[in-house]
This record gives structure tokens, C-alpha cells and sequence, in this order.
């Protein structure tokens, strides 16, 4: 008999380790951690130089769509043999409330008519390992290679406790490096991974007595000239202000009655009922016969519009399970938990619901080109600038807007994700302003709070002023950026403190290493005897 879907979460406690010393990392382990603080230094300009790149491109492409003109395909004087005549690369835009579109998933023979988007959304049973560790602080008294020492905080002491989790959750997680991975196994299955579809054969119609302007009034009068266009798919990877809408599946896709609980929320104005979409169960009729359904076992249960699939596992695996866990020494170990763990999930089970963006009304910006006899709506390439996404303009927004409008509302959400992205190399900017401190021989992390975030400034200012240049060219904003982060660098590295002298390279390493708490004897310093400051610098260190 086939088990139902329980959604009751579970919790295990695992093994506690008290480490007596120093919490130093050696080995595998601290290779890896190196090679993560490496990752975190490296990563973020990178991720700087592909978004000052989008936005530049972007921007570029929405200043000549605006500057482009736009024919607009809801105008009385606009029929079929118009529509062919206009050429390729010429913009038009147009709201259709009339839209023809039936999304679907195959795998699970699904169909929603009325979606421009579906949505497979997959949820995975899992245990999930927490870790938490209680250290003292400790002193100890580290040796350079020209014998000169200082005194270093570390962590010591350490008692580190595994607890486990299980319920469900949207990404699998490997339990092959848990600390008890026989007891907390977790099968890596996944037949039905996440996925979005979008309709295939998408038909809009624009009436010829619709207009998005609210002062133009050429087409005040109406008029009954209808053009038919349909929708490039690749246009439905991103329908603006359409938010996701679950889907459930209920008898004659009427809308249950509220519970207790949403009417509450609906008198406080947090109703989720609208974000709810729901379908007759008949749409599902094909479903026992689908792919998954007959491979996976996945079935219809409910609960909210999910799909379930149990998982069951082989005698060999059973048996080798059985196996590792008598290892491990967790086979006996018998905890309240697993007692709560009969009404949970079984990890490797597998749930999923949908989600859809059927808005009523949309607003398209693109160019017509014929294809196979039929009128397309089809993304603009603006050639030889930047890659085709960010130059392409194939804009769906949901609800009534002027080209304008979209064009403008494009350009701000480009504009929003650069200065998310810069956001983020600020906070960077911090740790690597004390990178290229100790290369330059001073210790930005001694100093007083206003050097560091002078010092952080610096590093951005530079790097996002020459990213700029290179990309924008010269200009009053650019040379502004580079010069106030030179010489905000250049008072940081008189004012900070100094440090002991030795290879540039040698100090980048130690710090690295000292992020990554590696044993002192893997991270030895040159020397920690600073060089005497020239007069000027004292004197300035004096003054302030």
C-alpha cells in the first residue's frame, strides 16, 4: 500500500565533540578553507564586471528603443496587410486583453489554459545537519621567520554539536558529509526537477480602439479592427508585474470556503485567496497515464495542489544503510523523534505543486517578423553591442502601458540590480582593503574605525571608477571616483598602522591563511618588526 504525503517535520540530536586546544585547521580541511576564502575574494569583481557590462549594454539598448519610433498596433488604421508590411527591425507595441494561450507540462500531461507561464515548483524530503560550535578565546604568542613575535587571539576549547532535521525542502542536500550519514540518509533522486514552461503557441489580439496614452485621443472613437499577432516564447521568460500564482485542483474549480485563519488575515488586508488559482479536478484526468506517473509513481494528493511520489527503497540498500549506521554507531540509537518521525515524510520522497502568471491584460514591445505565414512578435537585436540577451528588447508587462512607460520601467529594474550588485562589493571591499593593506605593508584592521572605512571607500571608489571608465569612457562622475578613492587610499596608507616588514606576497598569504584559521606554523610571517616611519608620517600621525 502506497504511503500518503505528511508534511510533519522531524528532529534527531546527533553526536557532541569537545576538542581541548586550539581550534587550528589542518589537512583537507584546511585546504578547503582556504580555497573558500579564495573563492570569496575572487568571485565578487568578477560578478562587478559581468553587471557593470549588462547595465551598460542595457542601457544602451533602451536609450535607442526610446529614441526609436514605435508603431502601435492599437489603432483604428491598422489591419492584417499593414501589419505584414512593416519591416523587420521596426518596434511595435501593443495591449491585448484578447490572449490565447494554453501552457503544459508533459511530463505529468498538464495543461492550463489562459497561462503565459507554468511553473513546476519541487520540494525534497531531506535531512539537514545543523552545526553549532562553542569556543573560548584564547591567547598565544606567534613566531615570524626572523624569530620576532607577537600575541594572536584564537579559538579554543571547542564543543561542537550536530543536530538533524527532516522535512521539506525546495534544493536536495548531499548527506554524504554529515557527521552521521547512515542514520540520515538521503537519497538523491530527482525525476521531477523544478522546471518553467511557457505557451508555445501564444495568440494576441490588439483592438484598434485601445490606447495607452491618456492624452491621445485619435483613437477616442471606436472601431472594430482587430489584428492577430502571436507571441515569440522566448519573450515569456519574464512577464514584469505578474506575480506567481499557485495552482490548486478542486472539484469544479470552485473556490473552497475561507477558513477561520483567512478570514482573519483578510480583515487585516493580508488575504492570499488572489494569489491562489484554482482548477477543476477533470484537467487532471490524463494524469495516470503521464511519464511520471507511471515511472515515479506520482499521483495527485491535494493539500495545498500537490503532486507526491514515495520513495521506496531496494533490500541492497536497506542492507547497506543498515550497514553504515552499525559504523557510525547510530543502529540502536533510538530518540523520541523517530517516534514523530512516523507522520513525516520519508527522505527521498517527492512532493510538487504548481504556479502560473496568467495575467488578463498585457502590454508587448518587440518587432513582427512573418513566420511560416504568421504574424510573430519577436525580441529586437540591436547588433555588435553586448551579448543578445541585455540588446535585445522583447518586453511583456502585465496590465496597460505606453512604450515609454516599459522602456523606463526596464531601464529602473536594470538600474536597481547595478546598485544591488555594488552594495554588495562595498561590503567586499571591506576585507579587501585589508588585503591590499598588508601587501603595501600597513594592518587596516589595527587601525581606527574612520582608516577602515576609509580604506574600504578607497578600494570601491577605484575599482568601480576604472570599471566605469573602460566601459562609460571619460567623464566628470568617472575621474571623480578614481581621483577621491586615490587619495582617500593614499591618507589611509599614511594614517593606518604599520606593519612588520617582509614579502608583499608572504603577508597576503598569512592573512589569507589567518582568515582561514589555519595552524600559525602554515602562516609564518617574515617579521612582525615593523619599519621605522619616515618623518612625514609621523609628523602627520602626530598632527591628527
Amino acid at each position: 500500500m502506497s504511503r500518503g504525503m505528511n508534511t510533519m517535520p522531524t528532529a534527531r540530536r546527533g553526536r557532541t565533540y569537545e576538542q581541548v586546544g586550539a581550534n587550528d585547521k589542518r589537512g583537507i580541511n584546511g585546504i578547503c578553507s582556504v580555497i573558500f576564502i579564495i573563492m570569496l575574494l575572487v568571485v565578487p569583481p568578477i560578478v562587478l564586471l559581468s553587471s557593470e557590462r549588462s547595465r551598460h549594454t542595457r542601457y544602451i539598448t533602451l536609450s535607442d528603443a526610446l529614441n526609436s519610433d514605435v508603431i502601435e498596433l492599437n489603432q483604428k488604421n491598422i489591419d492584417e496587410r499593414t501589419l505584414h508590411a512593416i519591416p523587420p527591425g521596426k518596434l511595435v507595441h501593443g495591449t491585448s486583453t484578447n490572449i490565447d494561450t494554453l501552457a503544459s507540462d508533459p511530463d505529468m500531461n498538464i495543461a492550463i489554459p489562459g497561462a503565459l507561464t507554468l511553473q513546476r515548483n519541487t520540494q525534497y524530503c531531506q535531512w539537514q545537519e545543523i552545526q553549532s560550535q562553542d569556543c573560548q578565546t584564547c591567547k598565544r604568542t606567534v613566531e615570524a621567520r626572523d624569530g620576532s613575535t607577537k600575541e594572536e587571539t584564537y579559538q579554543c576549547n571547542c564543543i561542537t554539536t550536530y543536530n538533524y532535521i527532516k522535512g521539506w525542502k525546495n534544493f536536495q542536500i548531499n548527506s554524504l558529509l554529515f557527521d552521521q550519514p547512515g542514520a540520515h540518509h538521503n537519497p538523491q533522486r530527482d525525476p521531477m526537477p523544478s522546471t518553467t514552461f511557457v505557451g508555445n503557441d501564444v495568440t494576441l489580439k490588439f483592438d484598434g480602439d485601445v490606447t495607452t496614452d491618456n492624452n491621445d485621443k485619435s483613437n477616442s472613437n471606436p472601431s472594430t479592427t482587430t489584428v492577430s499577432a502571436k507571441l515569440d516564447p522566448t519573450m515569456l521568460s519574464r512577464v514584469r508585474n505578474q506575480p506567481w500564482r499557485n495552482v490548486d485542483f478542486v472539484p469544479q474549480g470552485k473556490t473552497p470556503p475561507p477558513s477561520l485563519f483567512s478570514r482573519f488575515f483578510s480583515f487585516l488586508g493580508l488575504s492570499s485567496s488572489h494569489r491562489t488559482r484554482y482548477e477543476p479536478l477533470q484537467l487532471l484526468r490524463d494524469t495516470p497515464n503521464s511519464p511520471a506517473a507511471i515511472e515515479d509513481n506520482f499521483v495527485y494528493v491535494g493539500q495545498g495542489g500537490y503532486f507526491f511520489s514515495p520513495y521506496e527503497s531496494s533490500t541492497a540498500s536497506k542492507l547497506f544503510n543498515y550497514f553504515a549506521q552499525y559504523l557510525e554507531g547510530s543502529l540502536f540509537d533510538y530518540q523520541l523523534g523517530d517516534l514523530v518521525g512516523l507522520a513525516s515524510c520519508t527522505a527521498g520522497d517527492i512532493r510538487f505543486y504548481y504556479s502560473v502568471k496568467d495575467p488578463n491584460e498585457i502590454s508587448v514591445l518587440g518587432q513582427v517578423r512573418e513566420v511560416d505565414g504568421v504574424m510573430q512578435i519577436t525580441p529586437r537585436v540591436l547588433q555588435g553591442v553586448g551579448n543578445e540577451k541585455d540588446s535585445s528588447i522583447g518586453l511583456v508587462h502585465s496590465g496597460k502601458h505606453s512604450a515609454q512607460d516599459m522602456l523606463l520601467a526596464e531601464d529602473s529594474d536594470s538600474r536597481i540590480q547595478a546598485t544591488i550588485i555594488r552594495a554588495i562589493l562595498f561590503v567586499w571591499s571591506i576585507a579587501a582593503s585589508r588585503l591590499v593593506g598588508v601587501a603595501f605593508g600597513r594592518e587596516i584592521g589595527d587601525s581606527s574605525l574612520a582608516i577602515q572605512i576609509e580604506a574600504a571607500v578607497a578600494l570601491f571608489a577605484v575599482l568601480v571608477g576604472w570599471l566605469w571608465l573602460s566601459l562609460w569612457g571619460a567623464s566628470i562622475h568617472t575621474y571623480g571616483f578614481i581621483v577621491s578613492g586615490l587619495y582617500l587610499g593614499y591618507l589611509s596608507y599614511n594614517s593606518s598602522v604599520k606593519k612588520g616588514s617582509g614579502r608583499w606576497y608572504i603577508a597576503v598569504w598569512s592573512k589569507i591563511a589567518q582568515w582561514a584559521n589555519l595552524a600559525p606554523e602554515l602562516r609564518q610571517e617574515d617579521s612582525y618588526v615593523a619599519s621605522p616611519k619616515r618623518n612625514d608620517e609621523r609628523t602627520k600621525l602626530l598632527m591628527s
